[in-house]
């Protein structure tokens, strides 16, 4: 099984850009991660009043 990674600062400075570009503004992001073994992508769960995303960043 894969394991959770969390982000390092640079994956973090990405999605950041990411959803401030393509989400809505008073969102919260609720998680974000890589999978062991595949660091080309991150995965995040974002949850604002009109809607929940659960989507990946591909880096």
């Amino acid at each position: 099984m894969k394991m959770k990674k969390p982000l390092n600062p640079i994956q973090t400075a990405l999605l950041k850009k990411h959803i401030k570009k393509f989400e809505e503004k008073d969102g919260v992001l609720t998680e974000a991660f890589t999978i062991d073994g595949d660091a080309g992508m991150i995965l995040y769960g974002f949850v604002s009043p009109n809607k929940t995303v659960k989507g990946v960043v591909f880096i």
